[in-house]
């Protein structure tokens, strides 16, 4: 017989979120993997949504993408710069998440500005 916890392991990476969660392990893991930010970064996108994964993010700008991931992962703050966009760019190149800059679907919440949009990769 297995034991719960063998069953529970096999649950989790059956599910998509385990999935998501064993690719950035593997990803951080290579030389040329994903740096500690894009790691809380992914993280914390993954995590989000109650039941399912959130399949698309749209946020006003790169600050506010960096505060809810310094909050997240319990840094002080985040540099917004070129670390961000960088973190970004390597999620995007390890076919995590597809990042791009667009005008948002919802222009009443988010107004007409560009801002940062984040797809779920399939």
């Amino acid at each position: 017989m297995e034991s719960k916890l063998k069953q529970k392991g096999r649950k989790f990476i059956d599910i998509e979120r385990g999935q998501l969660i064993t690719k950035v392990v593997k990803f951080s893991n290579q030389k040329s993997g994903l740096s500690k930010l894009a790691v809380d970064i992914s993280i914390y996108l993954i995590l989000q949504g109650n039941s399912r994964t959130i399949k698309s993010f749209f946020f006003k700008d790169l600050d506010t993408l960096a505060k809810k991931v310094a909050d997240f992962s319990g840094r002080d703050t985040i540099p917004t710069k070129g670390a961000m966009s960088l973190a970004l760019k390597s999620i995007s190149n390890a076919e995590l998440y597809k990042y791009s800059i667009d005008l948002p679907v919802k222009r009443e919440k988010h107004g007409d500005r560009r801002g940062v949009r984040l797809t779920l990769s399939k």
